[in-house]
């Protein structure tokens, strides 16, 4: 596991290199660490390599959100866990998908709990959705779909790169996906909720741009849902 520690605090830095190695040796995980003081160092590494970044948010220089904004123009995949005496940056984190928020002084168990979904998460194999349009065969990551769009019988599925067309029914899709981290907010669309970047009583903006309709008879629900989603990730 390659895990890279950013931080402009000294005693921050070797603190938690000193807790995820006891844990990675513990766990018998194999471990490549290393730790930058701000994210001017950072981004002239080799960043692309790491798994797991943890990742101050008040840095001198350019920011922990501002160098996680540079580093998901390049990197989806890293697991971005933000470090931060400031509870009020939260919300922020959102747009660039972070994995964790941890509030410091970080207390053992909270480390010990985000390191132990890390290694679930890593180990883990990746999810896909898989169906068959037009005599070809396509599977899909979960974690790259933004949202579907359905009418009738025809389904799009947008990626950030791609749109794949399916046959089939928005209701027979969403209740395969409701346990997967989406949610359909109108009669028409399914989100992935960990590609929102915000959304008000009418529009939910996603990864990319895209804008997505929200239906007044649903957006209770996908309010009391997106709590729900982010409070068993932070």
């Amino acid at each position: 596991m390659r895990i890279a520690i950013c931080d402009d605090e000294t005693q921050i830095r070797e603190l938690l290199k000193d807790k995820i190695s006891r844990y990675c040796f513990t766990n018998n995980i194999e471990l490549n660490l290393q730790t930058f003081e701000n994210g001017e160092e950072l981004l002239k590494d080799d960043f692309q390599t790491f798994d797991v970044l943890f990742l101050d948010v008040d840095m001198p220089g350019i920011d922990g959100l501002e160098t996680a904004k540079e580093i998901r123009k390049l990197n989806r995949d890293m697991l971005i866990i933000f470090l931060t005496a400031y509870s009020e940056f939260v919300f922020e984190s959102f747009k660039v998908d972070a994995f964790r928020y941890l509030v410091k002084p970080v207390p053992n168990q909270e480390l010990t709990e985000t390191l132990d979904a890390i290694r679930e998460k890593l180990c883990a194999p990746e999810e896909n959705l898989s169906f068959q349009f037009q005599n070809e065969r396509y599977s899909i990551r979960y974690s790259d779909i933004i949202y579907i769009e359905g009418m009738r019988d025809k389904i799009w599925i947008y990626c950030k790169d791609t749109t794949y067309r399916w046959r089939g029914t928005l209701k027979s899709l969403n209740e395969m996906l409701q346990e997967k981290g989406f949610f359909q907010v109108h009669r028409s669309y399914i989100i992935n909720m960990n590609k929102i970047q915000k959304y008000n009583s009418q529009t939910v903006v996603m990864e990319s741009g895209y804008k997505v309709p929200i239906s007044k008879y649903r957006l209770d629900d996908f309010k009391e849902e997106y709590i729900k989603y982010w409070s068993k990730i932070l």
